[in-house]
């Protein structure tokens, strides 16, 4: 088969190509964010739409005891635009993270955790969030690099899960351009893989016309100007 981006790319208004193109640019795969043990589907639901509001490519959910279910009224659809990683075990899930080289740095609210932009943004970090009863698992925190904190100025001593990842990714997009000059790290290749991800879930009926375009070589069709978000 031809390459599918460019077969469904006369489905898509130019404006929306640019779209997809510009958030392919700003995405990273080197920051990643870890739910561990996260059970509430507002948090959850509420933290994907962080990483892709703050560009960040893949998101890993530790589903020790409930599946990963998303809100869409939540998320607003946002889980299209992320990859989503689900693992049976926190084991399975450090194993993965640490294959592609990746450090893990686990929230705490506690003292003498290290301040969030104090971390080492300059190498490929997972920031792992637990739930707010019990926080990270025993088997995420002993693999971690280290326990990070996000300063407080008032009397609660602590953020829900969604709030704190998002703050935590604000920070890491403002340290990440200080300090490399660039928040998005994919090439080229990997963005043009992404792209035709993409759009496989912007096009209606995405598989159905590349069948009917493999077998044909061409089909009536008009410009697609639906909202990214659904």
């Amino acid at each position: 088969m031809d390459d599918p981006a460019a077969l469904l790319e006369p489905f898509l208004l130019p404006a929306r190509i640019e779209r997809l193109r510009e958030a392919a640019r700003q995405r990273t795969r080197n920051l990643r964010v870890v739910l561990d043990g996260v059970h509430d589907p507002h948090n959850l639901s509420a933290a994907v739409r962080s990483c892709d509001g703050f560009g960040v490519l893949e998101l890993h959910v530790i589903e020790s005891a409930k599946p990963f279910r998303v809100r869409r009224k939540v998320s607003q659809g946002t889980e299209k635009w992320i990859r989503i990683h689900r693992h049976p075990s926190p084991l399975e899930a450090v194993a993965a993270l640490r294959a592609e080289g990746f450090e893990l740095w686990v929230a705490d609210p506690r003292p003498g955790g290290r301040p969030v932009d104090d971390l080492p943004w300059e190498k490929k970090l997972a920031l792992v969030f637990g739930n707010e009863k019990d926080g990270a698992s025993r088997e995420t925190s002993q693999a971690a690099a280290g326990f990070f904190c996000i300063p407080m100025y008032g009397f609660g001593d602590s953020f829900n899960v969604s709030v704190a990842a998002g703050v935590a990714l604000a920070v890491a997009v403002r340290e990440r351009l200080r300090r490399l000059g660039r928040h998005g790290d994919l090439s080229a290749a990997e963005q043009e893989e992404l792209i035709a991800e993409w759009m496989r879930r912007a096009v209606k009926n995405a598989d159905r016309i590349l069948t009917h375009l493999a077998t044909r070589g061409s089909a009536d069709h008009e410009p697609s100007d639906e909202p990214l978000e659904e």
